[in-house]
């Protein structure tokens, strides 16, 4: 195959890629794909007609644009850096980082790749990160601040209270992702035994490597550039053997001109030599796009979008009570007014009694059965804290320097008068 030449029309050799990137000199480009390897375990040949080193970049358009996205902020990425050093970054270089990808997923990508990273639940805690961490680094900040610098707030009673606290966090964060963990495997079982059968005659049996990456794929705290690597290595699974093809067959027949008058294409050239092929590299590439929309299950990306919609309306509504302060609206527990506390205890019976109801239809289950998956959830979790302790020696060093810079304000505030 010629130098440069591409399998289909509607795919991207070097140079489209470059442009895709918004990269224009070769070795930033080579500089950008070779961390892209190095980050997220892909080989140097993935991108390679035939597979083979020297061959030319070859880029399918069913993940290019994906591809474009991280190769396009590689620079911006905390890691990607040529002098970057991991215990240097920053949570304002993360969170900038998670804005970036999560801001062109909506506003660079096709609907159908858009879709596809909507249905992945580490879509919305990337947002999520984008949104909030700043807040939680003011947050932290007016903390630390609060429990060494205050006069008469003892620093021992707000670090008793934080223990406490902790304590219960770390343990409702484990019981939450061990009880989801119980649901997924459950769901997945039931699935394997009435449904299995059905969908292998629908699209195929999938073979091992394929259910691992599927699998990682539903994982909510990927990170997202890290998610839409999985993606593209899942697609690439999938497009292997166009690699191999000495010239593929084309999405569409440009000889076929009732076909194009169809698809409202009567206006391009059939020409295949026509200065104006990119124009019809652009419109094809739209049309598969189109046409492999429906692998993307439109249910669950309403429901995603739904979510997130629900949450941007909470984050444009949520105010911190410093500014409930400055607008007025901040009130003490005791400043509610009668009406207010009826309403508030109101609801809170009506979701008590909904909460007794459950239980009655609950205590037909076998209490053996519940009390068996929280024996195993107690066990796991004594298990989990242990590895964690004795598997954290490093985390620990960092941990225990950070306590230690933040009780330098305790001991140094007489110094500071």
């Amino acid at each position: 195959m010629p130098r440069g030449m591409k399998v289909r029309r509607i795919d991207y050799n070097l140079k489209e890629m470059m442009e895709k990137s918004e990269i224009s000199v070769k070795q930033t480009f080579y500089n950008h794909i070779g961390k892209f390897y190095e980050l997220y375990g892909f080989e140097k040949t993935d991108f390679k007609l035939d597979k083979s080193k020297k061959a030319d970049y070859y880029f399918p358009a069913d993940f290019a644009e994906l591809l474009a996205l991280i190769l396009k902020n590689s620079g911006n990425h905390p890691f990607s850096r040529a002098n970057h050093a991991k215990d240097k970054v920053n949570a304002a270089e993360i969170q900038k980082y998670n804005k970036l990808i999560c801001e062109g997923i909506d506003n660079e990508l096709h609907s159908v790749f858009r879709d596809l990273i909507y249905t992945m639940p580490s879509h919305l805690q990337s947002v999520k990160l984008g949104d909030l961490t700043t807040v939680l680094v003011e947050r932290l900040t007016l903390f630390i601040v609060s429990i060494t610098k205050l006069d008469h707030q003892g620093v021992g009673d707000a670090i008793e209270w934080l223990c406490n606290e902790l304590d219960k966090a770390n343990y409702n964060l484990f019981r939450g992702n061990f009880l989801t963990k119980i649901i997924l495997q459950s769901n997945e079982e039931f699935a394997n035994q009435h449904y299995k059968n059905l969908l292998d005659n629908l699209y195929g049996a999938t073979n091992e490597k394929v259910d691992d990456l599927e699998k990682r794929m539903t994982v909510a705290n990927n990170s997202i550039d890290y998610a839409i690597a999985l993606l593209i290595k899942r697609i690439l699974l999938g497009t292997d053997d166009l690699y191999y093809a000495d010239k593929g067959k084309e999405f569409l027949d440009f000889d076929n001109e009732e076909l194009l008058l169809m698809l409202g294409l009567r206006a391009v050239p059939a020409d295949k030599n026509s200065s104006n092929k990119d124009e019809n590299n652009y419109i094809e590439r739209d049309i598969y796009y189109r046409a492999i929309s429906d692998k993307v299950n439109h249910g669950r990306v309403a429901m995603a979008e739904y979510v997130l919609d629900d949450y941007k309306n909470k984050v444009r509504a949520r105010k911190s009570i410093i500014d409930k302060i400055k607008d007025g609206s901040f009130r003490e527990a005791s400043e509610i007014s009668i009406d207010e506390k009826k309403r508030i205890l109101e609801s809170q019976i009506k979701e008590m009694q909904d909460e007794l109801v459950s239980l009655d239809a609950d205590s037909c289950e076998s209490e053996d059965h519940e009390g068996s998956i929280m024996a195993l959830m107690h066990s796991d979790y004594l298990a989990y804290c242990e590895q964690v302790h004795n598997n954290s020696d490093k985390l620990k060093e960092i941990v225990d320097n950070f306590v230690g810079q933040v009780l330098i304000n305790f001991m140094n505030t007489r110094d500071e008068e």
